[in-house]
């Protein structure tokens, strides 16, 4: 009886730690709730940044062709009504 009671014991000891997110998960969950409105390459490469452990403070995208304008990137000659 003793080494059943024993086993249930280190069954839940051992079971316990397996509900805590991993470092990788927490992180994942940290850069997805900070990239929410983000759309299409603009989230994409933001969530790029986050996970890596890269800057992940700001929101704004890194446009190669226009501009920012909130989360998403718009043509040069467009006016953002954002903000």
């Amino acid at each position: 009886m003793k080494k059943l009671v024993l086993a249930v014991i280190l069954s839940f000891a051992i079971a316990a730690p397996a509900n805590a997110l991993t470092v990788q998960q927490q992180r994942m969950k940290d850069c997805n709730s900070q990239a929410s409105g983000m759309k299409g390459d603009a989230r994409k490469q933001f969530m790029s940044t986050c996970l890596s452990g890269g800057s992940a403070q700001t929101k704004t995208p890194k446009c190669t062709t226009g501009k920012p304008c909130g989360n998403t990137c718009i043509a040069a000659n467009e006016v953002c009504h954002q903000q």
